[in-house]
């Protein structure tokens, strides 16, 4: 089933931002829950939105990117609402390994996670369906495969 959402009819400018905020706590507590110690990065506009502790002294830089509409974006530097103003040049950008070790993808209308490692989508466009990425749902073994690299 699911979930509710904007039962209250808070503005949809207001109301992307607190999801947004959402998918991000939510992802957090989802890697909390499979075992791995996970940090907000309360720096606003960061390229990454948290730190997980995948052991061995290692911290992955992680960009939570929520999800209703079936795809994922593998861009950032985007913002759209009426609080923005669109006459302000584009700050689109790729995230590379660079910016990020992982982007973690939330379905927003379940809580489903994708664990993607920034290098996978080197090759891809700059969105990728969900039905395309069924091998990163779900799998945390992902994160331990990174711990024991290097």
């Amino acid at each position: 089933m699911p979930w509710a959402r904007n039962i209250t009819n808070i503005d949809d400018g207001i109301f992307r931002t607190i999801n947004g905020n959402s998918d991000e706590m939510i992802g957090i507590g989802r890697c909390m829950k499979a075992g791995f110690p996970c940090s907000r990065v309360d720096v606003t506009n960061a390229k990454y939105d948290a730190v997980i502790d995948i052991g061995n002294s290692k911290l992955l830089r992680v960009q939570i990117k929520g999800t209703g509409g079936g795809s994922v974006s593998f861009t950032g530097g985007s913002r759209s609402g009426q609080q923005v103003n669109r006459n302000v040049a584009q700050r689109t950008y790729r995230y590379t390994e660079d910016d990020i070790d992982l982007i973690l993808a939330v379905d927003s209308t379940n809580g489903d996670c994708y664990i993607i490692p920034v290098a996978d989508i080197a090759q891809w466009g700059n969105t990728k369906s969900l039905s395309r990425l069924q091998n990163y749902k779900e799998n945390w073994d992902i994160l331990r495969r990174l711990a024991e690299e290097d």
